[in-house]
């Protein structure tokens, strides 16, 4: 989307800066408050206590511990149509764990006997904090809406729509162009092919140049104003549209087909549910992926022994690589390379007709059903999950092939899309691997149960049972 990397750097660059000017505030406040007491009876004036050693390592520490903070609530996810309010509770609940955190590391050692003193410590801080912080991102947030509001800032929008309801939405936004930024480049005729007609001013092309179309006008944005459509219409639909990597939006009508949870923020806009994304919160969706990274960076340098033993043992076992890579289809439908002990047979896949394997498949090695068993042929997807392709849970990702033969007869899969596909998942844990289309299809109704219900207690769970699985050698 335009400009949204740039509207994330002014974010955090402005926390940084704010989180800084708070410190200092905060470090004159604090000196004029313990001033006389143990700590600093060596320092006679303000200057030789802010330029003091432990000042000037809060300078240095606290705005990137701030800024760390404000990306693991979630602030920074969505930087645009963000709403006040929640802006409000979000900006003072990261402060104040902000303010704790500095409690319990630096002030708790300004001993007084008042405990309100200590109080006084705590609250001031965060109000500092506060205070900066939420200055600095209600102007950032004021200069976005009135960019918006003037027109500097548009949303290339792609409206994909074939009934009175696409020239209903046209005529709202219109209306309340100022509030949504959505500029309309192009409509989509859906189920028609006919093209060369105009609505309002705005060209119509056939659903069969849509490729050509996002291409041309740089789209931001689609959106689906179709009301008459079926499921399986829908899913495909959208199926095709995940390719593009940009918001997918639709009316709660439609969604309410999809899911029953719909969130809108704001108020002043037409209703739309951004089908892309997942309802887990943002707060959460940043920890998941801050401990995606934090558990596969440790477990890849703790395993490096083991995939040393592994190795030799794969290339004495059997000729070929040691690492198995192969393209599997990942978010928003975007291809990417898996990688995987090698446990098969180097000429596994004669023909490359993709076969999927077995119990009993004569084609694995003897190492490769020691590996299966345990999951270990897994562990090398761990860098997978630092790279940003996969997660540690996730639905289990599929090869084009497979995947096309499942939306043909499911074609919810498409929702699978939302996420970044797992190592592991709920339909691992509940299914197992599967053998051919049928159990495929099965496995995917845990994946979307947990696509609707996903958090980091969910998440914590399947990795437990996991381990179990792993222990115990129930891999197969």
């Amino acid at each position: 989307m335009i400009g949204e990397k740039r509207q994330r750097i002014a974010y955090i660059v402005g926390d940084y800066l704010a989180a800084n000017v708070a410190w200092i505030v905060y470090s004159a406040l604090r000196f004029d408050m313990i001033q006389g007491s143990a700590g600093v009876a060596e320092i006679d004036d303000l200057y030789g206590f802010l330029t003091s050693g432990g000042t000037r390592l809060g300078i240095l520490f606290f705005p990137i511990m701030m800024v760390v903070i404000a990306y693991l609530s979630g602030y920074y996810n969505q930087v645009f149509f963000k709403s006040r309010l929640q802006e409000l509770s979000t900006t003072a609940m990261s402060t104040f764990i902000a303010a704790i955190i500095m409690f319990f590391s630096v002030l708790i050692n300004d001993a007084f006997p008042e405990r309100l003193i200590n109080y006084e410590l705590v609250l001031s801080m965060w109000a500092c904090i506060f205070a900066a912080l939420y200055i600095t991102r209600f102007f950032i947030t004021g200069r976005v809406v009135a960019k918006i509001e003037s027109g500097k800032l548009k949303f290339r929008t792609l409206i994909i729509g074939n009934n009175a309801k696409t020239a209903e939405f046209i005529r709202q936004n219109n209306r309340k162009y100022k509030a949504s930024g959505y500029h309309i480049e192009a409509i989509i005729r859906f189920g028609d092919e006919k093209a060369g007609s105009v609505v309002d001013g705005i060209s119509v092309f056939p659903f069969s140049q849509i490729d050509r179309v996002c291409e041309m006008l740089s789209i931001d944005t689609i959106i689906i104003t179709v009301n008459e459509i079926d499921k399986e219409q829908l899913f495909n639909l959208i199926n095709n549209l995940f390719k593009y990597n940009v918001p997918i939006k639709i009316a709660p009508e439609l969604c309410d087909i999809l899911t029953t949870k719909v969130r809108h923020d704001n108020i002043l806009t037409e209703p739309l549910i951004d089908i892309a994304q997942n309802d887990m919160p943002d707060s959460q969706k940043s920890i998941k992926r801050a401990i995606d990274i934090v558990a596969s960076a440790f477990a890849l340098t703790l395993l490096l022994p083991v995939f040393l033993i592994i190795s030799i043992l794969i290339k004495r076992d059997s000729k070929g690589p040691v690492i198995y890579k192969q393209e599997r289809i990942g978010r928003h439908g975007k291809p990417f390379y898996i990688y995987k002990f090698r446990t098969m047979r180097n000429d596994a896949e004669k023909g490359n007709v993709p076969q999927l394997s077995s119990t009993d498949d004569p084609r694995v090695t003897r190492i490769g059903k020691f590996l299966r068993k345990y999951r270990l042929d897994e562990t090398p997807q761990f860098w997978n999950v630092v790279k940003g392709d996969m997660s540690l849970v996730g639905p289990r990702p599929e090869r084009r092939y497979f995947v096309d033969k499942i939306i043909e007869r499911a074609p919810y899969f498409t929702l699978i899309y939302q996420v970044r596909p797992g190592i592991t998942s709920l339909g691992m844990v509940k299914f197992g691997y599967a053998t051919n289309i049928d159990e495929m299809i099965t496995r995917t109704k845990y994946d979307i149960i947990y696509i609707e219900n996903m958090s980091l207690l969910i998440d914590i769970k399947i990795i437990i049972y996991t381990i179990k699985t792993v222990f115990t050698g129930k891999g197969l």
